[in-house]
């Protein structure tokens, strides 16, 4: 072979077995031993190609993403109605993630392990999936402009999907989740109900944060902005309480890579002893940290919540909230939009709970007379999914003071799909996408 073509087939085999490698153990126990041996490949050629473990991952990450995207885009582009070819193409997708289980996994979980430099590649390699989506709108006979928010949440719904079944370790049941969730996409073109129109007007409204936080049980103990071994901390906090804040400041402060039980110990000002007398390990401590951060700032959406009279209205209101409130709290921002699932797995499992706690919301939520009948589980699952990327994907931009303003627009993409499967409202809106423009 050409030296060119070495080269390719060397990067290819290292791009190979960085696939088994994470799928045996993950990203993070993966090494540079394991990679080249795998490879066949020495390490100075492993340097010839990537200058790091990480950037061999997202190289891998990219070439998978690009095979999925030739094969969405041959399916999407044969013969047939529009929805016929949405179908077609993301029967594609689930198709790849059954046949390529370990590529799947490595896309759809293991990278979200990586925290920031994981957050901008899933965003690149969804643009493409995204500007398919939003051409397939446009040529909807549907009169209703599907807004690029919502586009952006219909895809990491899908994602979202490929995600939890695979987690589950179900994946061969995404073939049969295709149908539900193109009609879950298409639903968005119709027209907004009374009551999508009611909870979109409550979340225009600004909120007063310091009115719905719950007062602190101590007031003598100083706010999260506090340094954790100032004098102040402490005199007021326990030492747990300084550690767990340590946690959160060391994280908030340089992300979870840099996360030890030294810096910890240095910025609750205590010894690595004491450390040891309260937690087991960094993870232990960093996710008591998130846990504290998280009720707060879910319990300030939730009191929104309850001050409303009627449903709609406290979805808007609630929603206006929790946008408010990440908007002006950064520790929790960074922690649970970034770094939370860099702590492996159960800290997936915490993430995935946050979630599912949404979607329970949105269950209890849908009684009759509130907003309409609740679509399947599926589709609950993928809501919360998608309302999350599209406040990530605002937060990776440094958009954090602007969150509230896409408040109007998340509620509709939490509440249109409601009224499932909507009979008429539905019919209409196969009829639309199967119809040229």
């Amino acid at each position: 072979m050409t030296p060119e073509r070495v080269a390719q087939h060397q990067k290819a085999r290292l791009e190979g077995a960085m696939v088994e490698a994470v799928a045996r153990h993950g990203f993070a126990a993966t090494t540079l031993r394991e990679l080249v041996t795998l490879a066949g490949v020495s390490k100075s050629t492993f340097y010839q190609h990537f200058e790091s473990k990480e950037e061999c991952f997202l190289a891998t990450f990219d070439e998978i993403v690009s095979q999925l995207s030739r094969r969405v885009e041959a399916a999407y582009g044969a013969d047939g109605d529009l929805r016929a070819r949405m179908t077609a193409g993301l029967a594609a997708f689930m198709n790849l993630a059954v046949e390529e289980p370990a590529a799947a996994s490595f896309a759809a979980v293991e990278s979200l392990t990586l925290g920031g430099p994981g957050v901008a590649h899933r965003e690149q390699a969804s643009l493409g999936f995204e500007a398919m989506l939003k051409q397939a709108f446009d040529e909807s006979a549907s009169e209703h402009e599907v807004s690029p928010v919502t586009v952006i949440a219909i895809m990491a719904g899908i994602r979202g999907a490929v995600y939890r079944n695979i987690r589950r370790g179900t994946p061969e049941q995404l073939p049969q989740l295709v149908g539900t969730l193109v009609d879950w996409a298409l639903s968005y073109q119709r027209p907004e109900a009374e009551t999508v129109r009611q909870a979109i007007a409550a979340a225009r409204r600004p909120v007063d944060l310091a009115s719905l936080r719950p007062p602190r049980e101590d007031p003598s103990k100083p706010g999260w902005n506090e340094p954790p071994d100032s004098p102040r901390s402490r005199t007021s906090l326990t030492q747990r309480e300084r550690i767990v804040r340590g946690a959160a400041a060391v994280v908030a402060q340089d992300g979870y890579s840099a996360l030890s039980i030294p810096a910890i110990s240095r910025a609750a000002g205590v010894s690595n002893q004491t450390f040891y007398e309260h937690f087991d390990s960094k993870r232990d401590a960093f996710l008591a940290s998130f846990e504290i951060l998280a009720s707060e700032a879910l319990a300030t959406g939730a009191a929104a919540f309850v001050r409303e009279e009627r449903h709609p209205e406290a979805v808007g209101a609630g929603l206006r909230a929790l946008l408010e409130e990440i908007a002006a709290n950064e520790a929790f921002t960074r922690m649970a939009f970034f770094e939370l699932p860099t702590a492996g797995p159960v800290a997936l499992d915490r993430a995935d709970a946050i979630l599912d706690g949404f979607t329970a919301f949105l269950e209890q939520g849908a009684a009759p007379g509130a907003i309409g009948d609740p679509p399947p589980r599926t589709i609950l699952e993928a809501i919360p999914q998608g309302a999350w990327s599209v406040i990530q994907r605002e937060l990776a931009h440094g958009r954090a003071a602007s969150l509230p303003e896409l408040a109007p627009d998340l509620v509709r993409i939490v509440l249109v799909p409601f009224d499932w499967p909507g009979g008429q409202v539905a019919t209409a809106t196969r009829r639309a996408a199967s119809s040229p423009k």
